[in-house]
């Protein structure tokens, strides 16, 4: 779920970003450069 992509994204030791400023789109496109670079 994204929900939990968000707080895993969110508790990375080196997050510096404003955690309200995501959205499904930006998860969606983290979601798939991490597909892609698993490959």
């Amino acid at each position: 779920r994204f929900t939990d992509m968000h707080q895993w994204i969110c508790d990375l030791e080196d997050f510096d970003d404003d955690p309200q400023a995501s959205n499904e789109k930006i998860l969606e496109a983290i979601l798939l450069v991490w597909l892609d670079e698993a490959e």
